[in-house]
């Protein structure tokens, strides 16, 4: 008996896929869908109704990390509401390697990944999303040495712009003062570069290669 590395890790990657309530949702319309043939008016709206939800669930999230890391600069973070923070910045990680390594946690799945311009999109959306859930994470639980006073005097925003340094080019712009935080850098470090590398792999696909005629 030979241990399956891949379907170790595919299974890892839908326990923690399980974990969203949009996947229970989506899972309900997805047995609905079994009800009426393929490509029927039924079967149709239904997978319309899943594409929408998976956009507006997309979006929400990124309304959420915006509105979470104004509240942090306001009137603060409740520090368990960190968890939950991590856990979706987990979820979102998880679903892309899903997508990309096993073409799972995806309404078409199949191990062909056909990307398009709303995948990239939509990954593109959940990108900026994790980079305002890093930067409420830095706001309620980070403790930087080096911190400019002209950043927080009038809003608090080091928190902002150091997730926004990593992101974009994945290097820090404040040192971390604790091991915490330092916790934080390192896994939003590497957060962008899993995701970089998915979404060159997702542009890659897009490409159509073509002999040039003699």
């Amino acid at each position: 008996m030979t241990l399956n590395i891949a379907e170790v890790v595919k299974q890892l990657i839908r326990l923690v896929y399980g974990l969203s309530p949009y996947f229970w949702v989506d899972r309900f319309l997805k047995h609905k869908e079994f009800s009426h043939e393929p490509n029927s008016e039924a079967w149709q709206s239904l997978r319309n109704k899943r594409l929408l939800l998976s956009e507006f669930y997309i979006l929400f999230s990124l309304f959420a990390a915006v509105t979470l890391w104004v509240l942090s600069t306001t009137i603060g973070l409740w520090v368990w509401l960190s968890l939950f923070m991590m856990l979706r910045i987990l979820g979102i990680i998880n679903k892309e390697l899903g997508v990309i390594l096993f073409g799972i946690c995806k309404i078409t799945e199949g191990t062909a990944v056909s990307a398009s311009g709303r995948v990239i999109v939509l990954a593109l959306v959940n990108y900026f999303s994790a980079m305002f859930l890093f930067a409420a994470l830095y706001q309620t639980i980070g403790n930087f040495a080096d911190v400019p006073v002209y950043l927080d005097q009038a809003w608090p925003l080091s928190a902002l712009f150091q997730s926004m340094a990593i992101h974009f080019t994945l290097s820090g712009a404040f040192v971390a003062n604790d091991l915490m935080t330092w916790g934080i850098v390192t896994s939003q470090g590497a957060f962008c570069f899993a995701f970089g590398t998915m979404i060159l792999s997702l542009f890659v696909s897009l490409l159509n290669f073509k002999p040039l005629k003699p």
